[in-house]
């Protein structure tokens, strides 16, 4: 129990760190000579996952943060899913719900983006702004459970091996 905790206390410390590295890349390019490579090093980074399309960022400072819109909406909805997790119930006792859930919850951002691809609507912000929220609001629900149960299962065949963490 206590270190499911532990590992789920470092996943949502990672969540937000990277989190927290979204909002920073536009701060940090915005800042001083020492600064400024930071930001520049994030915004590369993100590259390799997010479009950045500027025209669908949000901004900060004048700059749009390190991944788009709906990217944003991803990740801080993970975040926030997992904030939420500690108020409602605890880390190990959280089960995968059925998965009709997790496709009720894509749904709406596989639709706009086909249909956005199609040429059928244009995508408005505000539509990839919900259905990011959406589907990364539910994504730990699928994501956490088997991945505590995974880290927990190592532990023991460590411990059972008589290797580092016996």
């Amino acid at each position: 129990m206590e270190f499911t905790n532990r590992v789920y206390n470092i996943l949502l410390a990672l969540v937000t760190i990277w989190c927290v590295a979204i909002l920073a890349a536009p701060l940090l390019t915005t800042g001083g000579e020492v600064s400024r490579p930071i930001g520049s090093l994030l915004y590369e980074g993100f590259s390799k996952i997010c479009h950045q399309i500027e025209a669908r960022s949000f901004h900060i400072a004048g700059q749009k943060l390190g991944v788009c819109v709906r990217c944003s909406s991803i990740y801080f909805g993970f975040l926030a899913t997992l904030i939420f997790i500690l108020f409602v119930t605890s880390p190990e006792r959280l089960r995968t719900p059925s998965i009709q859930w997790l496709f009720l919850a894509l749904a709406p951002m596989i639709i706009d983006v086909l249909s956005y691809n199609a040429g059928i609507q244009s995508s408005p912000v505000m539509a990839r702004l919900i259905t990011g929220v959406l589907a990364g609001a539910i994504l730990p629900l699928y994501i956490v459970p088997p991945l505590l149960e995974a880290v927990v299962h190592i532990r023991m065949s460590l411990h059972k091996a008589g290797g580092l963490y016996a």
